[in-house]
């Protein structure tokens, strides 16, 4: 058929799904010349399923072809020259065979899809390529606040909340409550990471990220990626099969790591979409993520048992980081919840995206509830002339004294505590906005930590079920052995 000068080939496929977590692959054949595929799917009976397409590079484990992901909230999707449905990467439409990816939430009984492909042949433009990252934002060492864990229209969720964002409003948000830097992480998709430079408008970092989020397993937030780079969600925890073009989580760890990334497990204890790949990192540090979110939006009790399963794991000797990220969909999802909402603050070289990203993966950092809220500086000192801060170590013998400091801002009135693998070694109400306390820690026979937490005060009309989390620091590693020669005191001055 030809109308305004354009060629249409329209196609109708059909599958039947059933039952839960598995995917559902519907193959078609585009000719060449094709400038856009438009695809709609429907259903004889009701049915929770997405829907996603890889191009001709095939449907492999992380395949280039992927060209985008919805959930339940999109029934039809399009994938042009220059432009595409948010999710969906716009560029070259390579001929050959194609394919419609279903994933299977729940179809309690057997249902049939029908999906009908229009297959459009009109102008030839040049197609889209992504655009630069941005630089180096502002340069210099210092703490940096940023929002780990963010959605804009590419999640299809947060797009059907009628009130999300893109990432130049994004940037423009967070210049307005005080962030420097933020996360994209969209749900399987990377559309939103293709001109953040032009988005960030240059005083605030956009990272590119991606939220690999395993419908049936659990989410992991990727953090600093390259623009177009995209990590698969296929995975399946061990003793249990691989689906079609699956992986390990060992792969996904690898990958990520290969590519600069940061690796943190999202809301990993929250129901439905805890991390359920634990076992195997406790077994197999291959499978270990650099981080897990302990802090996901306003504090609940699956943040609070997140906290406790991190305090193991450092305990057992994982090095383990602990962050957070408000994982905000749109404006008007939640009037209490917003951009930094808790905030990671970063001790790094520079505001720019490798700074950043190695001083997350060292722990460097504290997360606090918002933008402006109570600051925690930890730093300790040692024999041998050592010092240093959140993230970093201290080495000393068994017996040996080692003084642990935090300075606290904005916390008068509250209760700042002091952990370490004994436990809870202080508790302290402070009496001033800013307030300076000290702790000796006596080395044992086993290597140990320091880390600490700021609550508002049991009596305060604490609202169930938030228990009080104002700011939680990562620990500083007490080592047992010599300390390195030469020494280098490390040192991270507080705002002034």
């Amino acid at each position: 058929m030809v109308t305004d000068r354009r060629t249409f080939v329209d196609l109708t496929l059909s599958a039947r799904v059933f039952a839960t977590a598995r995917y559902t692959y519907v193959p078609f054949d585009v000719p060449p010349g094709t400038t856009r595929i438009e695809v709609s799917m429907s259903l004889d009976r009701p049915a929770s399923v997405g829907l996603g397409l890889f191009d001709s590079r095939g449907t492999g484990h992380r395949s280039p072809g992927f060209r985008g992901m919805s959930g339940v909230e999109r029934r039809e999707v399009f994938v042009g020259l220059r432009e595409a449905t948010p999710g969906f990467t716009p560029g070259p439409l390579p001929a050959g065979r194609w394919t419609v990816i279903i994933p299977v939430f729940l179809a309690a009984l057997p249902t049939r899809v029908t999906l009908r492909v229009r297959l459009v042949r009109g102008e030839q433009v040049s197609p889209a390529v992504p655009g630069p990252l941005p630089g180096v934002v502002r340069p210099g060492p210092g703490w940096y606040r940023g929002d780990l864990h963010c959605h804009t229209e590419a999640s299809s969720d947060a797009w059907s909340s009628g009130s999300a964002l893109t990432p130049a409003g994004w940037a423009d948000l967070a210049r307005m409550v005080g962030l420097d830097f933020l996360a994209l992480t969209d749900h399987n998709v990377v559309s939103q990471n293709s001109d953040l430079a032009r988005a960030a408008g240059g005083t605030v970092l956009l990272l590119a990220g991606e939220e690999m989020t395993n419908w049936f397993h659990g989410h992991a937030t990727v953090s600093g990626i390259a623009p177009g780079e995209w990590f698969d969600f296929r995975q399946s925890p061990f003793g249990l099969p691989l689906p079609t073009g699956g992986g390990r989580i060992q792969d996904l760890v690898a990958a990520v790591r290969q590519s600069g990334g940061f690796l943190s497990a999202a809301h990993p204890l929250l129901p439905t979409m805890g991390w359920q790949f634990l076992a195997e990192a406790l077994v197999d540090p291959a499978a270990r993520p650099d981080a897990l979110e302990v802090w996901n939006g306003r504090w609940h009790l699956n943040d609070e048992a997140a906290l406790r399963v991190w305090h193991r794991l450092l305990c057992r000797g994982w090095p383990v980081v602990a962050n957070g990220g408000s994982d905000l969909h749109g404006t008007a999802v939640d009037p209490e919840l917003g951009p930094g909402t808790p905030t990671t603050v970063v001790f790094a070289s520079s505001l720019a995206r490798e700074p950043i990203v190695a001083a997350l993966r060292a722990g460097r950092c504290f997360v606090t509830r918002h933008p402006r809220g109570v600051e925690v500086y930890l730093t300790a000192t040692g024999p041998a002339g050592q010092h240093t801060f959140t993230g970093g170590s201290l080495h000393t013998s068994p017996g040996v004294t080692v003084s642990a400091q935090v300075l606290v801002r904005g916390g008068g009135g509250m209760a700042l505590s002091l952990h370490t693998r004994r436990g809870r070694v202080l508790d302290v109400v402070l009496s001033a906005d800013e307030q300076v306390v000290e702790l000796p820690v006596v080395m044992g026979e086993r290597s140990d930590f320091v880390r600490a937490e700021v609550r508002r005060r049991p009596g305060r009309r604490l609202p169930w079920p938030d228990l009080g989390m104002e700011a939680l620091t990562n620990p500083i590693r007490l080592v047992n052995g010599p300390a390195p020669t030469p020494t280098v005191p490390e040192h991270a001055p507080p705002p002034a």
